[in-house]
């Protein structure tokens, strides 16, 4: 694949790959790609997820807690962020 893209756009487009996804399953997603980096760990993470919500790019799918009594939360990609794809280089794009 081409070289790597800025962690939010990475973001993006990981979500345009599946249906929904957690904090969890989106960190074990990208970790080869980003896991040598510093601002790659959960509260980062958490808080990039957090603005693009914010922005419209992602939603809320479901809340649910994991067996150790742990907030889950799922995302997923929407229209509007569909639609910034178009920004990513072409080696990125489907």
């Amino acid at each position: 694949m081409a070289a790597v893209l800025p962690m939010r756009f990475r973001i993006l487009h990981f979500f345009s790959t599946v249906k929904e996804a957690s904090t969890k399953e989106l960190m074990n997603g990208l970790h080869s790609e980003y896991g040598s980096e510093g601002q790659f760990n959960e509260k980062v993470i958490n808080e990039h997820l957090l603005s693009m919500r914010a922005g419209g790019l992602i939603e809320t799918n479901d809340i649910e807690l994991d067996q150790g009594g742990n907030l889950v939360v799922n995302y997923s990609i929407t229209e509007f962020g569909q639609g910034r794809l178009k920004y990513l280089p072409k080696a990125w794009k489907a």
